[in-house]
């Protein structure tokens, strides 16, 4: 199945469906308000490696947002239907999965709980060329800082802003901070800095996303003995550092060569995490 050039496979409520087919009602709340959430993975040797971890912190938003969607079990059969149908007829290499779970059709004045269920869709395509180093800018477009962790909700319009801003700064990836000036996240990924050979991450307890690749990271260093600390970071400690890395579900562990126009060094910290990194998944995937 194709669409744009594209081959692509598209799963709605569990039923494949031809990608040029594929319709959801113009009054679901996913629409409309962005009332729903989102996941974004890659396939490891044709594996969805990540799938398990994924569904974890996507159903924790669900109930985070007391959003009635698709019994779990029945999702996870769906996106192994979708990569399947992607596969056979496309054999060029990985896959970018994307699972999107809407509220439903339902008034804007209705109670949460009591809207839906809503559309569960899995999007199953091509993995874009991913880049083997970034660039990053601190942009002046703050998190609200908050207690909790973050989550992947379809109104993501905040995001991609950020990132348009670093992207007319000349950078690949925006930095955003709190109202109070501490380093949060990326606009798509989570931040690392390296000092000696210590390995320090932000905290997500004030509005960051726990990146499945970040907690994979830090696993990685407390099994090779590298010295990790979760932390508040400023931008001077940005500045300040040996090394930065950025870290996302599809590019992996990526070394950052500049921040705010000031060239940064690739490391051999990072570059070990990296190589540990893809050693692992291309390990657990063919195991």
């Amino acid at each position: 199945m194709g669409y744009g050039g594209i081959v692509v496979a598209v799963s709605i409520d569990g039923v494949l469906v031809a990608p040029d087919a594929a319709r959801i009602s113009v009054f679901d709340r996913g629409l409309l308000h962005g009332d729903g959430c989102f996941e974004v993975l890659r396939t490891w040797g044709g594996v969805a490696r990540e799938l398990e971890a994924h569904l974890d912190r996507l159903y924790e938003t669900a109930r985070f947002l007391v959003l009635r969607t698709m019994d779990r079990a029945k999702l996870n059969e769906a996106v192994y239907r979708t990569i399947a149908a992607a596969g056979a007829t496309d054999d060029t290499g990985e896959r970018r999965i994307r699972i999107v779970l809407t509220r439903g059709i339902g008034p804007f004045t209705a109670r949460l709980a009591e809207v839906g269920p809503g559309t569960a869709i899995v999007i199953v395509e091509p993995l874009p060329p991913q880049p083997t180093e970034m660039t990053l800018a601190v942009v002046d477009w703050p998190l609200p800082r908050r207690e909790g962790r973050g989550h992947k909700v379809l109104s993501y319009v905040d995001h991609l802003i950020a990132r348009e801003l670093a992207r007319a700064a000349g950078a690949d990836e925006a930095i955003r901070l709190d109202d109070d000036g501490n380093v949060v996240e990326c606009a798509s990924s989570n931040l690392f800095i390296v000092n000696g050979e210590t390995v320090s991450t932000p905290s997500v307890d004030h509005g960051g996303l726990p990146g499945i690749v970040r907690d994979r990271v830090l696993a990685l260093c407390t099994r090779d003995g590298i010295a990790s600390r979760v932390r508040d970071l400023t931008v001077r400690d940005l500045r300040s550092a040996d090394e930065l890395f950025v870290t996302s579900s599809l590019r992996g562990v990526i070394a950052v060569t500049r921040l705010d126009g000031v060239p940064v060094m690739a490391g051999p910290i990072t570059a070990q995490l990296a190589s540990a990194y893809v050693a692992e998944m291309h390990d657990a995937s063919s195991s």
